[in-house]
């Protein structure tokens, strides 16, 4: 995976933690989180890391600010319901990211297509949380 693709997906999970807000914040946090990974890979290439490298850490830092993503959607949208649903899609979403990215670095499809369907459900289990508290 290269550095450009695994910002590629910080930026459309940042999309999609941010959909519900006003535009102008949600345009403001992904261009935020954007600008710090274009920051992010120009440092980690001005000192010679290897891209796939790059990649593992940017997908690490996301997999680490799940939480505190949650935490800054909180603060703009606080939630109507429980908590522990969202948590539990995240959780899911986090371990399935964490078994991707392990499951590459061993070279076992296995455990990519374990993290595959964790990351699977929770966008399932996340949506369907969503669409039933509207």
């Amino acid at each position: 995976m290269t550095p450009e693709r695994a910002a590629g997906l910080v930026v459309r999970w940042t999309r999609f933690y941010t959909r519900d807000l006003p535009a102008a914040i949600s345009q403001r946090r992904v261009e935020e989180i954007a600008a710090d990974l274009h920051d992010h890979i120009a440092h980690e290439r001005a000192h010679g890391t290897e891209e796939r490298r790059i990649a593992l850490s940017i997908l690490s830092r996301m997999i680490r600010g799940l939480s505190a993503d949650a935490s800054w959607r909180w603060r703009f949208r606080p939630s109507k319901g429980s908590l522990v649903k969202p948590l539990l899609a995240v959780l899911a979403a986090a371990l399935g990211s964490a078994a991707v990215v392990l499951g590459e670095a061993d070279d076992s499809p296995g455990l990519q297509l374990l993290g595959a369907l964790f990351v699977i459900g929770a966008i399932t289990f996340g949506v369907r949380t969503a669409l039933r508290s509207r």
